[in-house]
């Protein structure tokens, strides 16, 4: 008997124990919580809207709880209907997604996270809508326009008015450029907005200078713009801004500069003697 007290593992013990009662101590807790807010009252709604675009306010995020259940402030916390709250500003087409919960002192908070615009869209029969970071179309607003970058042109994409990705190659492509900007001051500053033209190549409206720049689809984009700027840098200060009427850069190590009556090309380690 004795030897099998010694083989007790005594730290084991107290170990398990101490779990034990603080799982206990948990749910007592817990169902000390559940009865309080049992007879609590709300007392305010806290909405939260995070982000550098602002598709949604807090009084259009108020509107639409009040609109579904009336004002909430002096209701019980128990009869808050969160699910169907979440539900119903998940209908809003700028809203991506939706928390609501309540806290202790009564405060019922809902937190919205809304879609953020990468791209804004004209398709060829004018034809508005934005696409955000998970290639999402989604209606524009009378309300709010993001400073982003537009393209337009020979898009063939449509958007019906719901939530839907985006389908069409080319305009996979030009997300693919807008996000490429976007990812880079110099340009995203130099670039006015994408177009599409009648051979579906993706050009660049630049803010500095008139030459159509040709980037044809979406593939080695850093590669083309690194040729951009060569001839930006190289090019146009010998030749002058006004030589060129057009730059295609869609052919592989080429610089392709179009002039008024004929087009010049060389590969890419002569271009500087052009």
């Amino acid at each position: 008997m004795l030897d099998r007290v010694k083989t007790i593992n005594w730290r084991r013990v107290a170990y398990l124990l101490t779990w034990a009662l603080s799982l206990a101590g948990f749910f007592v807790l817990m169902g000390f919580i559940n009865t309080k807010k049992t007879g609590m009252a709300c007392k305010g709604v806290k909405i939260i809207v995070p982000g550098s675009q602002a598709f949604v306010s807090q009084e259009e995020v108020y509107g639409i709880i009040e609109q579904q259940d009336g004002p909430l402030v002096g209701h019980l916390v128990k009869q808050v209907p969160i699910h169907d709250l979440e539900n119903k500003l998940k209908e809003n087409p700028f809203i991506r997604d939706v928390r609501v919960f309540t806290e202790m002192d009564g405060t019922v908070h809902v937190k919205i996270e809304q879609r953020e615009a990468v791209m804004r869209v004209i398709n060829n029969v004018g034809n508005d809508f934005y696409i955000d970071k998970e290639r999402i179309k989604f209606p524009t607003s009378r309300l709010y326009a993001p400073h982003i970058i537009v393209a337009n042109g020979n898009i063939l994409e449509r958007f019906e008015g719901s939530r839907d990705t985006v389908h069409n190659t080319l305009v996979k492509d030009l997300y693919k450029v807008a996000v490429f900007l976007g990812t880079d001051s110099l340009w995203n500053s130099q670039v006015e907005q994408l177009y599409v033209n009648e051979e579906q190549d993706i050009e660049i409206v630049p803010r500095v200078g008139n030459q159509r720049i040709i980037l044809g689809n979406a593939d080695s984009l850093a590669d083309k713009f690194n040729r951009l700027m060569v001839f930006y840098k190289q090019i146009v200060p010998k030749a002058g801004w006004g030589t060129y009427k057009a730059v295609n850069l869609k052919f592989v190590n080429q610089i392709v500069c179009e002039k008024a009556d004929s087009i010049i090309q060389k590969e890419k380690s002569n271009k500087q003697h052009i």
